[in-house]
């Protein structure tokens, strides 16, 4: 295979015939033959390859490759939509074609989990009750209805409409309640359809998410895992539990509503009166349950029940406390008696669509109950109760059976309560993620290939490989062939105060920015890591700012806010976590690209709080092995939104100031490829003047 790889990468191979614009790189011929080599001895690898390396055609070449020679299938698995897109639509087809001019052939597919697909039952059942539905809701059912018989895909953002969150959790798919061969929409069903395309293709692309929930995905002999720096925050979402009173709601309106109109119970034709009535007590009963649990829960740790409050902005902070020890606290008890009482009614109901409705929703409701026990659990009681099946991703796997007690989160869990956003919840996650990834995921015999631009704080790779189980992996550091002296500036600004008074430090940001948008001509990201401040420094700058677009994230969908902003060409987006990976913006769109603050996690939330005391317990500091090391990881993705192309060029401003006054400041600059250093904001608007 080297050979064969040596050849399609060289500057008279296949992909320079078939890319105009294909340039030989040093670092993706040695990325390349790696993946093949691990690919054919069946070893693990850790890749982290600088920004230009073409990560995506250094791994699906070598895999492709693999895929014929051995004739099984190659997984890949990515974070984000926008890199799923980027492979399907771009990569893969050019993948595919290499293989054509070398006489082969390539089919690949990508597969959602199951609530990213719309049900054809289900639409078709909602479109039965339409005086149900407000006139806006109604208009969607029409337009999915009328779309479905053309609808090359089922995935939700295929959809020509937008459709609001809670329509769509009755639309989309629910394993538990697929009626499978007997469903009458079985031949034309769109998750069925994509999973024949999953099964009859070589390379499968899917997201983390999917990688670690589902069992049964269409086997896989080889995987990739691509963006693998947020597997830990796929897995530490993936292993957690959450139980709202969001949920709650959810669950019982669907069982039946306030009003008795809408809900499961109105559409069950052969139950008697005075079952139903029992059953509509029931529900009320457990609303008045969540009610008073929630709002004791928010007055026990002195935060707002957001059901009694008056309003809530959409992208104010979340407010958390540690879930106390004594709480007292026991969960919702009417959920057992309406669970039973939904199972006895069962035998009234003729229609087997009822009856997998029914059953669905008798599930869920088994689900919720056990996530209470997991939640309100503490110490050694939660590692127990989290043997139990809770929601989807705690199913035992069948083709396993059931996991052991311990085996969830290795016995080290942080348990709060968060209150937001016109919510409450209580959430339980795990801190030692190793030992579940390494049985879920490294534990199996075939080769494994993870690969970010960003997987280390600067100092090797085994940091990384022990937190997600992958210590016996081999290492490859490749540099950006970018060359970063000539195409970026970096500017430390050091007129700002420390970033201690949030108020004070916004309103310096704000001045900055001001000042830093009037020197360049180009688009600016500025980047933060909180809403609060992103929506301080925003207010200030509305101000400040004219005759250019100044944009926040949260106006509009990314995406559009995205396109936007690349059509503009001189436009100011304000954003946060989001924005601070995953997003590819070339040429002039994105000329500056400016850090507020230097993203430390927030230590004083109790995940943090639980993650400091535990790594502390093992004989480690929080501050340096983990709070510096992750806030570098992401420092440097931030840094990467700037320069995407060997003809892009642009600069880079840290605002705060601990980067040059702080021990650990060092440890962010060493984290980044050499730059041409500017002195203030002056020098900043001559770079981008003179263009050298």
């Amino acid at each position: 295979m080297r050979t064969d790889i040596a050849k399609i990468f060289s500057s008279q191979g296949p992909l320079a015939a078939l890319d105009p614009a294909y340039e030989e790189r040093p670092q993706q011929v040695a990325m390349a033959e790696a993946v093949a080599e691990a690919l054919g001895a069946g070893r693990r690898l850790a890749v982290e390859a600088g920004t230009g390396v073409g990560k995506s055609l250094a791994y699906l070449l070598p895999g492709a490759l693999w895929t014929l020679a051995e004739d099984r299938r190659l997984m890949v698995s990515t974070y984000t939509r926008a890199l799923q897109e980027q492979l399907m639509h771009r990569d893969l087809p050019m993948a595919a074609a290499v293989l054509r001019a070398m006489g082969s052939g390539l089919d690949f597919a990508c597969l959602m989990g199951s609530d990213n697909y719309l049900c054809l039952r289900r639409l078709f059942l909602q479109r039965r009750s339409p005086d149900l539905f407000d006139r806006r809701s109604e208009a969607v059912l029409v337009g999915l209805s009328a779309w479905v018989g053309k609808a090359p895909t089922g995935y939700r953002s295929a959809l020509p409409v937008l459709v609001p969150e809670g329509l769509w959790l009755r639309l989309c798919r629910d394993p538990d309640a697929c009626m499978g061969s007997a469903c009458r929409y079985r031949e034309d069903c769109l998750y069925r359809r994509d999973w024949a395309r999953a099964e009859s293709s070589r390379v499968l692309v899917v997201n983390h998410a999917l990688l670690l929930s589902s069992p049964r995905l269409p086997a896989y002999g080889a995987l990739v895992i691509d963006e693998a720096h947020s597997l830990e925050d796929a897995a530490a979402s993936h292993y957690g539990v959450t139980v709202s009173d969001a949920r709650c709601g959810r669950v019982l309106s669907d069982i039946a509503s306030s009003d008795g109109r809408r809900g499961l119970l109105s559409r069950l034709r052969g139950v008697r009166e005075g079952d139903r009535r029992v059953v509509e007590d029931l529900v009320e009963g457990c609303r008045k349950e969540v009610w008073r649990f929630f709002g004791d829960l928010a007055q026990a740790h002195g935060l707002e029940f957001p059901a009694r409050a008056a309003g809530s902005r959409v992208h104010e902070e979340p407010r958390s406390r540690r879930l106390e020890r004594d709480h007292g606290l026991k969960g919702i008890s009417g959920l057992k008696g309406l669970e039973a009482a939904l199972g006895g009614i069962e035998g009234a109901c003729s229609d087997p669509e009822e009856v997998v409705e029914l059953k669905s929703v008798v599930l869920r409701l088994a689900k919720l109950r056990h996530d209470f026990d997991a939640a309100l659990k503490t110490g050694e009681a939660a590692v127990a109760v989290s043997g139990l099946p809770t929601s989807d991703h705690f199913l035992a796997d069948p083709l396993r059976g059931p996991e052991p007690a311990s085996g969830r989160f290795g016995g080290s869990v942080a348990r709060w309560v968060e209150s937001g956003k016109g919510r409450i919840g209580l959430h339980l996650a795990p801190l030692d993620l190793a030992p579940r990834l390494e049985r879920d995921l490294f534990a199996k015999e075939i080769p494994i290939v993870m690969t970010s631009a960003t997987l280390s704080a600067g100092r090797g790779l085994k940091e990384f490989k022990s937190r997600v189980g992958a210590g016996g992996a081999a290492e490859l550091v490749l540099d950006s062939p970018f060359d970063y002296p000539t195409q970026a500036g970096l500017l430390l600004v050091d007129e700002l105060p420390e970033p201690r008074k949030e108020g004070p430090y916004a309103e310096a940001v704000a001045d900055a920015c001001r000042r830093i948008i009037a020197a360049v001509p180009g688009g600016l990201f500025i980047l933060f890591s909180s809403w609060r401040m992103l929506e301080s420094v925003a207010k200030m700058l509305r101000r400040k700012v004219k005759g250019r677009p100044l944009w926040t994230q949260g106006e509009t969908g990314n995406e559009a806010l995205l396109e936007n902003f690349m059509a503009a060409r001189n436009a100011v987006l304000l954003g946060v976590d989001t924005f601070w990976q995953g997003v590819d913006v070339h040429g002039g769109a994105l000329s500056c690209v400016v850090l507020a603050k230097l993203p430390f996690p927030n230590f004083a939330t109790p995940i943090e709080e639980s993650r400091r005391e535990y790594l502390e317990s093992r004989g480690l500091s929080y501050f340096e092995d983990h709070s510096v090391p992750k806030a570098v990881v992401k420092f440097r993705q931030g840094f990467g939104r700037l320069i995407r192309s060997c003809e892009d060029r642009g600069a880079v401003v840290v605002l705060d100031p601990r980067i040059l006054h702080r021990r650990y400041g060092k440890t962010f600059l060493d984290a980044l490829p050499r730059c041409r250093k500017l002195s203030s904001i002056e020098e900043l608007e001559g770079f981008f003047r003179d263009g050298r």
